[in-house]
């Protein structure tokens, strides 16, 4: 079964507009030029050929710093974090107190999952002065519903950075210490609804259940339409054992804005609730959503399997061992699927894969013995069996002296 899934609202998306050279000497005229004609192109957004001209100004000239900034801008529009984040260390590392500069490699830290040196980072930006800046940011709604906002690096941010620090000890699971960087920006800015959420998030997630329904149902005050607060509410009320809320308000976010993770939490409800087709149906959604989330296509084959389509769910496990070769869970559950199919040669195969990755996972070591019994391997099967009590998994006296005795 897959475990609810609970997701913040960041949002801040930044382009650069024109940024001001120096006129070089005549060695470097040419690296000033092709500078230049880089900055026309990302102020046009073609990126690949901003690219190649930063890529030409840095060959001809390796300390023009200004390129490494834009060029970041550049890697980062196509994707490319990590070489966005080596440019910006490059630019900073020569020009520590350019604030916009720090600001967008705090925000790629973060997007980048490197927690520590983002809080680092927008530790030191809550320390520093104003200065002049070129550079606009839009900040969007995450789930895609368009810019909620304009502003520059001159406009005060220290809501905005405390917002970041929230969500950085968020991540590191230090919720307290969260809930305080929150409280600070909501003071400042009590009209974002954002930060209401993510302390609201951050409340749930150290238990504060009362907490987070007032924050959450503030967050729906400020923007009745977040699907991300109505997500969350449904997460919160199925930890309180109300189903038909968690469905309801799973139903009004998905008509808000139909995001994958709706679609596989209420696609869980249907699980538990016996409403097979229903969960196919909305499983079967949030993989042609995101058909990157392994989860969304190992539940998707439980249901199959339990709706006896089990080919079906032998094709979704497959899915799963692809898009995570590493995934012991996988392995079990194509065991299992390949027990049912009587390919009990490769069931074993799949249980000792998924051992290998997990050397105490108790549940494979208890099928694998059980499949070993059906083999008329009986040594071995006792052998698995008498490990999987060791991890845990509680055996039936019956099954035991079956097998063992």
């Amino acid at each position: 079964m897959c475990l609810a899934k609970i997701y913040s609202s960041i949002g801040l998306v930044f382009i650069v507009l024109l940024q001001a050279y120096s006129q070089q000497d005549v060695k470097s005229r040419s690296a000033a030029y092709y500078f230049e004609k880089g900055e026309e192109a990302l102020k046009n957004k073609s990126y690949k050929t901003a690219l190649a001209h930063f890529n030409e100004c840095l060959r001809l000239s390796p300390f023009y710093m200004d390129a490494y900034y834009s060029r970041a801008l550049v890697r980062e529009s196509m994707g490319d974090k990590q070489g966005a984040l080596t440019d910006y260390n490059i630019y900073l590392d020569a020009k520590p107190d350019d604030k916009e500069a720090l600001f967008s490699r705090a925000i790629g830290r973060y997007n980048y999952g490197q927690w520590a040196v983002a809080k680092e980072d927008f530790q030191k930006l809550l320390t520093m002065p104003g200065g002049e800046t070129n550079t606009v940011y839009f900040q969007s709604d995450q789930n895609g519903g368009g810019v909620t906002k304009v502003f520059t690096a001159q406009d005060n941010l220290t809501p905005t950075f405390l917002n970041y620090l929230g969500l950085i000890e968020t991540k590191l699971t230090n919720y307290k210490a969260a809930e305080v960087h929150f409280d600070s920006a909501i003071k400042l800015n009590p009209g974002n609804a954002d930060f209401y959420l993510n302390r609201g998030l951050a409340k749930l997630l150290a238990g504060d259940s009362t907490g987070a329904k007032s924050d959450l149902n503030q967050t729906l005050t400020l923007n009745p339409e977040s699907s991300l607060a109505k997500h969350n509410l449904a997460i919160l009320t199925s930890w309180i054992g109300n189903s038909t809320e968690k469905e309801k308000l799973l139903n009004e976010a998905i008509e808000n804005n139909p995001l994958p993770y709706s679609f596989a939490e209420r696609g869980s409800l249907y699980m538990k609730t016996g409403n097979l087709s229903g969960a196919l149906a909305d499983y079967s959604e949030a993989i042609r959503l995101d058909p990157t989330e392994v989860d969304y296509w190992l539940n998707r084959g439980i249901v199959k399997e339990q709706s006896n389509d089990v080919k079906g769910a032998l094709a979704d496990y497959k899915r799963v061992l692809e898009l995570k070769p590493d995934y012991e869970k996988g392995w079990l559950n194509h065991g299992n699927a390949s027990v049912k199919l009587n390919r009990l040669s490769d069931a074993i195969e799949d249980y000792t894969v998924a051992i290998t990755y997990y050397p105490e996972y108790g549940l494979a070591f208890y099928n694998r013995a059980l499949t070993y019994h059906r083999m008329g391997k009986k040594e071995l099967a006792c052998k698995d069996l008498t490990a999987a009590t060791r991890y845990e998994i509680v055996v039936e006296k019956k099954i035991f002296d079956t097998i063992c005795k």
